[in-house]
């Protein structure tokens, strides 16, 4: 996902990447190093959605560096997750992927058949498939990341809110 400063959008009236391209904003991309040759970054950003990358600043992934450098206007968009439950912290929002470039991430949780692959566990993992949404890994993560809770707890709190763990 890519995401800009709540102010940025604000000012040029922005909820979408198409949005971003129709305004011609010239913008710095905060991304990692291989995003100009991305067919899902600068390349796609600039085909699909008619978006001028001025240029790269080659930070990681949704890194709080690269966050942090949009927050500050250094860069204008940032690319990062939609999981990232840090965003509001920066000021930042994300801008909707209106045209799909973007692949669609699904959450799956992936084990070690020789030492936990009992019919047992993948039927536990199913249930967990089956009431684990996006909003609720952003949440998760928020908890995690943002309010510094232990990923045990706030996993263990999580089954038991939803039914998986007594």
């Amino acid at each position: 996902a890519f995401a800009v400063s709540r102010d940025f959008a604000k000012k040029h009236g922005l909820k979408t990447l198409s949005d971003l391209g129709k305004s011609k904003q010239k913008v710095t991309l905060a991304a990692g190093d291989e995003c100009p040759k991305r067919p899902f970054c600068q390349p796609g950003l600039e085909k699909k959605y008619g978006i001028e990358v001025a240029g790269i600043d080659p930070l990681d992934i949704g890194s709080v560096q690269a966050k942090q450098a949009v927050k500050d206007g250094k860069d204008q968009m940032v690319l990062t997750t939609t999981t990232d439950s840090t965003l509001d912290q920066f000021g930042l929002v994300l801008l909707g992927d209106d045209k799909n470039l973007q692949n669609a991430d699904n959450v799956l949780p992936v084990v070690n058949a020789k030492s936990a692959g009992s019919q047992k566990i993948a039927d536990t993992l199913n249930k967990l498939n089956k009431v684990l949404t996006t909003a609720d890994l952003t949440e998760l993560n928020k908890k995690v990341d943002a309010e510094r809770l232990k990923p045990a707890d706030v996993a263990e709190e999580y089954l038991r809110d939803k039914g998986l763990v007594k």
